[in-house]
């Protein structure tokens, strides 16, 4: 083993660049607006964290399900106008050649 690149556990472990330390910032502040946007709030990850991210996990399911709910309903809406045109632009331009 080579003596000369040898440096204790403790500076291993603590030794971090500037970089890595704003990285570290950085990573910290994604996962944060993360959690905000999954209305965890950070007191109640520590008290109870499997429920808080339970709970998390059931509100973004019923988001997701309002929302491909409230999607299929535009959807639908549209389509009672959209569908009527395209059979009839389809007849007309099949009707031209």
């Amino acid at each position: 083993m080579d003596d000369t690149n040898y440096r204790p556990f403790i500076k291993r472990l603590f030794a971090i660049s500037p970089f890595g330390i704003l990285r570290l910032i950085a990573i910290s502040v994604g996962v944060g607006l993360v959690l905000a946007l999954l209305n965890i709030d950070p007191a109640t990850v520590w008290s109870d964290f499997f429920g808080t991210f339970a709970r998390a996990w059931v509100e973004t399911w019923r988001a997701l399900s309002d929302a491909a709910n409230w999607a299929f309903d535009y959807f639908i809406l549209g389509a009672i106008l959209v569908v009527p045109i395209f059979v009839i632009l389809r007849i007309v331009k099949a009707l031209r050649k």
